[in-house]
């Protein structure tokens, strides 16, 4: 047996095991509304900013409702200036000693109800999760081998394709209209966050000069587009763009990478100390080149143009949703496999619109 096939063993098996404590623990009781939401988020920048368009249509879906998002560290900053979220909880997962006074919070709140917000596949974790916060209704799309441990089970959207889609289906839940309503993400960025993020493009980037926000992290080093190539497009962009100014950043874990590329194409770096100074300068940036991480889906929530570079079979799930940019896949399960020709086209292509780069600058 593969390893592959013993974790699936093993997750089916404690899938199995929740959902029948979850069962046990439901207890029957007349339809009350739901007015405590908590919503379960503990994962990746990226999934945050996605969910972003659901947790608006819930929390405004009807008066008195008062919508709590339990999030990680890493995502938190992503849900915290949004208005419609009252709370924001952190669960981290590194630190399992933490664990107890986070469920011991939880309770205190008395929800009403809980998120499963994994709609494609039953999650351990969230289970647990939806143990823990001891809510009295749990709600969650169906159809993924743990219905016996919800109690408002919600069908799931015919012909959903990406993420969102799939996602928006918990809404139901809560008398949102699905076909009726844009889940599209958006955030919220405020007036000192983009005049810090002006002042730092204002160091590297004359009057007049467009802005080519460049992003070479990416998690993973299967999304990883090699050096060499970031630094070619850079290249291209100066010579086919004299108008157009880049920046470069990235995490603090690439931090040598960051320094190859910028010195190897004669660009400038930013240094982005929290989460919210990437998302100020991706507001305040006329394009960006990213590959698919929670940088790009902030673009997209932004509607700030962007270039995303996907992983093969990825781009149907995590692509653009109704946000302006071009969309590239490579052949394999890396993107080392991405040659440059299609990302420069990409950007050449949005760098030869500059009323309409423009346009979003001035929003």
């Amino acid at each position: 047996m593969q390893l592959k096939d013993i974790e699936r063993a093993w997750r089916r098996r404690w899938v199995a095991l929740l959902t029948r404590a979850l069962s046990r623990s439901a207890a029957e009781h007349p339809a009350a509304p739901l007015r405590k939401v908590l919503f379960l988020r503990p994962d990746r920048i990226g999934d945050m900013v996605i969910s972003l368009g659901v947790l608006r249509a819930i929390a405004e879906a009807r008066e008195g409702l008062e919508l709590h998002v339990l999030a990680s560290p890493a995502n938190a900053p992503a849900a915290r200036a949004e208005p419609y979220i009252a709370r924001v909880h952190i669960l981290d997962r590194t630190h399992p000693r933490r664990w107890p006074g986070t469920v011991v919070r939880l309770r205190r709140e008395r929800y009403d109800a809980v998120v499963d917000c994994m709609p494609t596949a039953a999650s351990v974790t969230t289970l647990i999760l939806m143990l823990a916060a001891g809510a009295r209704e749990r709600i969650g799309v169906a159809g993924r081998g743990n219905d016996d441990a919800l109690t408002l089970p919600v069908p799931p959207r015919p012909g959903a394709r990406h993420i969102i889609d799939h996602l928006s289906a918990v809404a139901a839940a809560f008398g949102v209209d699905l076909e009726r309503t844009d889940f599209a993400p958006a955030m919220a960025i405020s007036g000192d966050e983009r005049s810090h993020a002006n002042a730092v493009w204002q160091d590297s980037v004359r009057d007049g000069e467009r802005r080519l926000l460049v992003n070479v992290s990416a998690g993973k080093a299967a999304r990883h587009w090699p050096d060499d190539r970031f630094v070619e497009v850079l290249g291209l962009v100066q010579q086919h763009h004299p108008d157009v100014r880049p920046l470069i950043i990235g995490g603090p874990e690439d931090g040598e990478r960051i320094a190859s590329i910028a010195a190897a194409a004669n660009a400038p770096t930013a240094r982005t100390a929290t989460l919210r100074d990437a998302f100020a300068l991706i507001a305040t940036a006329h394009l960006v080149l990213s590959a698919d991480t929670g940088l790009a889906h902030a673009a997209a929530a932004l509607r700030t143009p962007v270039v995303v570079m996907h992983r093969r079979g990825s781009a149907i799930l995590w692509g653009l949703y109704g946000a302006p940019g071009r969309v590239l896949e490579s052949d394999d399960e890396t993107l080392n496999s991405l040659p440059v020709a299609p990302v420069w086209g990409a950007v050449d292509e949005l760098l030869g619109r500059p009323s309409e780069l423009v346009t979003h600058r001035a929003r």
